[in-house]
């Protein structure tokens, strides 16, 4: 049995309380959230406040968190920086991506969840959303600084040349304001270093093609 709408606005009252301001487009199977009072991140007109929208799509069986619109990089003059500090993100973080759309260059960062046997639970949807926006909130100054500057750099390790996949050491890390429990923590750090050895995996390819 899929999830339908009404029941994805049962699960996310019981995730996150009445005090949410959300919106339900039934016809769309849609829900829009406003989420504001974020410690970096500001939108175009400088306020800090992000757009979280859920969407359910193949019949409710498949669930797209998704912050579109995060960033306008139509005029962006550092595409290629920013599009490899987009993918080192996203390799670090795994449950939370960055996608970059070419033809009007909106910067969306979104989670998926797939709803096979017609559900989630408060806990699964309170961590996804969670993540999603404490990345977003997290990695906002260095995606604005590789836009205006062409500089790679990520929390706590400096301006790189290019992404790397050394995880912070800061206890305050990007996913340092959600409450995520063990289960979790324990699934992105062995998401990240599948990550690390497939990155240093394919670096040292390269330097067997060139000096091989």
């Amino acid at each position: 049995m899929a999830m339908n709408i009404d029941a994805l606005e049962r699960t996310l009252k019981k995730a996150f309380g009445d005090k949410l301001k959300y919106e339900v487009d039934r016809e769309a199977e849609m829900i829009q959230i406003a989420w504001d009072g974020w410690d970096h991140y500001r939108d175009a007109q400088g306020e800090d406040s992000l757009r979280i929208t859920l969407v359910l799509e193949s019949s409710g069986e498949y669930l797209e968190v998704v912050a579109p619109g995060v960033y306008d990089a139509s005029e962006c003059r550092h595409i290629g920086a920013l599009s490899r500090l987009l993918l080192g993100v996203s390799m670090r973080t795994k449950i939370a991506q960055f996608s970059f759309d070419e033809s009007d260059g909106e910067v969306r960062a979104s989670a998926e969840m797939a709803l096979m046997d017609g559900t989630c639970t408060p806990k699964q949807l309170h961590a996804t959303i969670g993540i999603l926006t404490a990345v977003v909130d997290a990695y906002h100054p260095h995606i604005v600084r590789v836009m205006e500057t062409g500089e790679i750099s990520f929390p706590d390790e400096g301006t790189v040349v290019r992404p790397t996949l050394e995880d912070s050491e800061s206890k305050d890390g990007p996913l340092g304001r959600v409450d995520v429990d063990a289960t979790i923590r324990d699934a992105l750090a062995k998401a990240r270093e599948t990550g690390r050895k497939m990155w240093e995996g394919a670096a040292s390819a390269r330097d067997v093609g060139r000096h091989g």
